[in-house]
């Protein structure tokens, strides 16, 4: 009966993961494409996302209450019960960037997109990379998300540098800039917390607590 539930608890996991995969791909997707972002449905995926993480915590919480679960299965709750935290938080993060991909539609960004839009393929990576490595317990993929991080931090600072420079030269155009800043830092976000998840997955695999080390 419990594995019935884990499984039932995994399935919300995936569909609350699908609806965060699908708020950031949505928002870089009209950033990327020279469009306004549809922010109303942006929101409305966002209370999705707030509906199911209550439901999965509370569906943690009576998991422990009712069996009483040991080892691995206990893990897999709590560890459940963390991500789902981070997936909720994630979905603010592409409500960010859809905010601000409204905010510059129709400003001249094209010179800056290929460094952003590589932190944003190597994030969205890193985020489906983690969940499939929880669901399927694989450890070493959740190690190579971990290292995936280095990558997005070094373009997120490259990105920096350059708005930076672009500012001095261009002052006009600080509220573009602080903007592509914004989504810049709430990509970075999103391979954070893609990488809190991975953390999380060697935990439940190894029982080993690899934060802030590989």
């Amino acid at each position: 009966m419990l594995n019935t539930k884990l499984n039932d608890l995994k399935k919300m996991l995936l569909d609350e993961a699908a609806l965060v995969e699908k708020m950031v791909i949505t928002s870089m997707n009209a950033l990327q494409n020279g469009n306004s972002c549809n922010l109303d449905a942006i929101l409305i995926l966002e209370n999705k996302v707030n509906r199911l993480e209550l439901d999965i915590e509370s569906f943690c919480t009576s998991l422990i209450a009712l069996y009483q679960p040991e080892a691995t299965d206990l893990r897999i709750i709590l560890m459940s019960y963390k991500i789902n935290n981070d997936l909720e938080r994630l979905g603010d993060q592409a409500v960010n960037i859809a905010e601000s991909a409204n905010a510059i539609f129709g400003e001249p960004i094209a010179g800056c997109l290929p460094t952003l839009f590589k932190m944003y393929q190597k994030a969205i990576s890193m985020l489906h990379q983690s969940i499939s490595a929880f669901i399927q317990r694989d450890a070493p993929m959740a190690r190579q998300v971990c290292v995936d991080d280095t990558i997005v931090d070094d373009l997120n600072r490259l990105m920096h540098s350059t708005l930076i420079e672009l500012m001095k030269g261009n002052p006009a155009g600080i509220n573009t800039y602080m903007h592509l800043l914004r989504i810049s830092k709430n990509l970075e976000r999103v391979a954070d917390l893609s990488t809190n998840i991975a953390e999380n997955t060697v935990f439940l695999v190894l029982g080993k607590v690899i934060k802030h080390r590989i």
